[in-house]
């Protein structure tokens, strides 16, 4: 309603009222055209507004109603009622009113929840107005712990018998709880084969880091650690422990891009070594780390990842661990997963008989996912 201590303008006074009469549930004109109308004729441009759905005006004064799902990098997606999932400028945004509770991340990394309504540059949040231009995100839903995890777990089997008796096994994994002020994120992949009874792939690569984030796009990284297993690569055990700083380059509802990196300490033991030779090295070295991704349409998604590390030569050199990957969704809760992965390490250490392993390894990963 108007504020009757305020004076201004009579049309600027009938345009608000105009808005908030849309966005109130009540029946009322949206043009001048409608204002004009005799009442005992039926008028096509009025609007009864459902407070079962959310509310969307543009500043074109195109009104949607449906479902507000969320605001990432000043990115608004709304799935309206008959035209599916939309996504809007946030400053294309005139009025917006939520029929339920949201989550509404602000610039100074806090979260608040309640129902949420905008108008006229103002924002309200169960009544409680601020300014608008503090909101950092929006999501659907209340501010539970539950909310804030995600994970997805890969599993893929290749069993045969009969002249060559072979087991292939692989899984792939993923943790993360994301907040305003933190992200944590955990990684596994790995895989086995066993040919005629022999051993002939093992190996094993867990990572987990934890991101605080300074602004809306850098972020500390306090600590990287990785764990990683290959006795075929002569290694038995490498630890990788690291901290350093961090940026989002792109982080929306539709695509995730983050690099960060920093000084570490790596330590590896080592599966045999020629006589005389250590069977273990700690070194400092250096991380790099990328990861993608991005939703390529409703139903394929596209992710990537790098890792570089540099340490001495003794510890292998510079290593790095590449993975590019695909995910169909084959239901809304299982999908196809499909990963190539490229790991090197530049100077392996020499087996007990003298042997190099080969520098670089390829692994293509075909599994069924379960979204957790």
């Amino acid at each position: 309603m108007l504020n009757a201590k305020t004076r201004k303008p009579h049309f600027k006074a009938l345009t608000r009222a105009i808005t908030f009469a849309a966005l109130g549930g009540i029946a009322t004109a949206l043009s001048p055209l409608a204002l004009a109308t005799s009442p005992q004729v039926p008028n096509p441009f009025q609007i009864t507004v459902d407070d079962s759905f959310d509310w969307l005006l543009l500043t074109s004064n195109e009104l949607l109603k449906g479902e507000l799902k969320n605001l990432y990098d000043d990115k608004l997606e709304f799935e309206s009622d008959n035209l599916d999932t939309l996504y809007f400028d946030w400053e294309d945004v005139k009025a917006l009113r939520s029929s339920g509770i949201v989550s509404v991340g602000m610039v100074d990394l806090s979260t608040q929840t309640g129902k949420l309504e905008i108008i006229d540059g103002k924002a309200y949040l169960d009544g409680r107005p601020f300014d608008r231009s503090q909101i950092l995100t929006i999501i659907a839903g209340t501010q539970t712990e539950a909310n804030y995890w995600s994970g997805k777990m890969s599993l893929g089997a290749n069993l045969r018998s009969g002249n060559t008796d072979q087991i292939d096994y692989s899984a792939t994994a993923n943790i993360k709880r994301r907040t305003t002020e933190s992200r944590l994120n955990s990684d596994y992949i790995g895989k086995y084969s066993k040919n005629d009874g022999e051993n002939t792939v093992n190996n094993h690569r867990i990572t987990g880091s934890f991101d605080w984030f300074i602004s809306k796009q850098f972020y500390l990284r306090p600590v990287f650690i990785e764990y990683y297993k290959d006795p075929f690569l002569n290694i038995d055990t490498k630890l990788t422990l690291d901290a350093g700083l961090g940026y989002d380059i792109i982080d929306n509802s539709k695509t995730e891009w983050t690099i960060g990196g920093g000084p570490a300490y790596t330590y590896t033991r080592f599966s045999e070594v020629e006589t005389g030779g250590s069977d273990t090295e700690g070194t400092a070295a250096f991380v790099l780390d990328t990861r993608f991704e991005h939703e390529l349409t409703d139903d394929i998604d596209l992710n990537a990842r790098y890792q570089l590390l540099y340490g001495n030569q003794d510890s292998g050199g510079y290593s790095h661990h590449a993975l590019t990957g695909i995910s169909i969704d084959l239901t809304d809760m299982f999908d196809l997963d499909v990963s190539l992965v490229w790991d090197r390490t530049n100077n392996p250490r020499a087996n007990a008989d003298g042997s190099i392993p080969k520098s670089d390894d390829y692994q293509l990963i075909i599994g069924i996912g379960i979204d957790l």
